[in-house]
């Protein structure tokens, strides 16, 4: 959780240490802070481990075990808060062999998945990623990209079809 000697600091590690500060003294308004900084990232790392989106309460699970890391700190100083993220990530959500088997077991189905998504448009496939790799509500997609709920729902629709007709088409020909 230390500093790295020699390491130069950045308006950006001043910025965390401060929120690391702000946290250390309950400030709830520091965590709901921390919550918009690393919920994105978090999500993210999580869904990679998991190998699906992760629910809001397991990145909440985080979010609260990052904030009582940050208490039991002696300083703001010795936090380096993304990588007691990552830390804290590796161990509530530990990799397993079960996931290495379903993963090796799953290729086919990887396979499919990268195909559908080699094809499709850059929109389709900004869409897609926020829906299936980031877990983001249809509502959102929509709203952030400025295009209406049909064109997001026939994307994913459309998507979803083409990826089971491969999938089907590749355990048929094994």
């Amino acid at each position: 959780m230390e500093s790295e000697p020699g390491a130069e600091s950045s308006p950006h590690d001043a910025g965390l240490a401060e929120l690391v500060r702000r946290i250390q003294i309950g400030d709830q308004a520091a965590i709901r802070d921390l919550h918009l900084m690393f919920s994105t990232g978090i999500e993210f790392l999580v869904g990679r481990r998991l190998q699906r989106p992760p629910v809001p309460n397991e990145v909440a699970g985080v979010i609260e075990a990052v904030v009582q890391e940050i208490r039991n700190s002696p300083s703001p100083q010795t936090v380096n808060l993304p990588r007691v993220v990552a830390k804290i990530i590796g161990r509530l959500f530990p990799p397993a062999s079960a996931h290495i088997e379903a993963r090796a077991a799953d290729s086919a189905g990887q396979s499919s998945a990268d195909s559908v998504l080699a094809e499709s448009t850059p929109r389709e496939y900004e869409i897609l990623t926020r829906h299936y790799v980031l877990g983001e509500p249809v509502d959102t997609i929509r709203t952030s990209l400025g295009v209406s709920l049909e064109t997001v729902e026939q994307v994913i629709a459309d998507a979803r079809a083409e990826f089971f007709r491969r999938r089907g088409r590749r355990a048929g020909s094994s």
